[in-house]
């Protein structure tokens, strides 16, 4: 056995991936808080999980450090060298829930600046992502442009310091807005994604362990966007009720005992469609509707 060492982010995100953890059975028990290292519980095959800030992570995974890991697409691209990191499956979740995030480049609305070619030569433009916005810069030809690194609250650095620009990361621009800012230039989408340790992912030993861990989260993740519905349904609208609750690959039927001519019809359905498909059912005559909200696990 090769047991892996999984890193995930902190700060924000470190809620929501904790709570995919625990849904998936890999609850962790943090044993040294200085270093931001825990343990899975009864799982013998994996070695550490530790938290790090997810612009670092696809160093980390670049570097050898961790055979597995969870960052955002954003931070791999801004190290440029680690593009080559496996990402096992897109992972839906932290501050926009299952939406990307934008990265974008934005200026002062009063600034007269509306592409990039109206940056003055030798303009400053603030970042955290320092690769991702010298690449941008030079494919434009503009590597002129002067990249200052931000360590945080970069929207409030334009017109301030002689900065005119930020390449920054978005969800809703109401943020920007406030700070009197415009988008003049979207430079990718970013989701949270799991990614591997190329080394690790080709080594015997640690890919079954890799693979598992990742269908375990993939299968917490959707059961999170899941709920069972049970319902009992005459044999006149058998089929039709069926064809509406649909699932995974149909749902189970099975005859209600006791009672001629009815069957409970049970499916996995996603958790934004339970209220239409339910008023569906009422609708042709299903009866006693049970929902379950709070389905641990779905590996298909």
């Amino acid at each position: 056995m090769s047991p892996i060492s999984i890193v995930v982010p902190d700060g924000s995100m470190q809620e929501p991936i904790m709570k995919l953890f625990t849904k998936a059975g890999l609850s962790v028990t943090i044993e040294k808080k200085r270093t931001k290292e825990g343990r899975v519980n009864g799982v013998d095959w994996i070695k550490n999980v530790v938290f790090q800030r997810p612009q670092e992570i696809p160093a980390y995974l670049g570097n050898n450090f961790f055979d597995v890991g969870i960052t955002g697409e954003d931070w791999i691209e801004n190290w440029r060298w680690t593009s080559e990191l496996p990402v096992l499956f897109k992972l839906p979740v932290g501050r926009s829930g299952n939406k990307p995030v934008k990265i974008i480049l934005a200026v002062s609305e009063t600034s007269g600046i509306s592409k990039v070619e109206d940056f003055p030569k030798g303009a400053w433009v603030a970042t955290e992502y320092m690769g991702l916005a010298e690449k941008f810069f030079t494919e434009k030809g503009r590597s002129d442009i002067q990249i200052i690194r931000s360590a945080g609250n970069t929207e409030q650095k334009v017109s301030m310091f002689g900065v005119l620009g930020i390449i920054d990361v978005t969800e809703s621009g109401d943020s920007l807005e406030e700070n009197g800012l415009k988008i003049i230039h979207q430079l990718m989408e970013s989701s949270t994604v799991l990614i591997a340790n190329p080394d690790s992912f080709s080594n015997n030993g640690k890919r079954p362990y890799i693979e598992c861990f990742s269908r375990l989260i993939q299968g917490a993740y959707r059961a999170s966007n899941s709920v069972m519905l049970i319902v009992n349904a005459p044999k006149k609208v058998l089929r039709q009720a069926s064809k509406i609750m649909g699932g995974l690959k149909g749902p189970s039927c099975s005859p209600l005992e006791g009672i001629k001519g009815w069957f409970a019809l049970q499916s996995i359905v996603p958790k934004e469609e339970e209220h239409g498909l339910i008023f569906k059912l009422l609708q042709i005559g299903v009866t006693d509707i049970i929902v379950n909200r709070d389905i641990p696990l779905i590996m298909t």
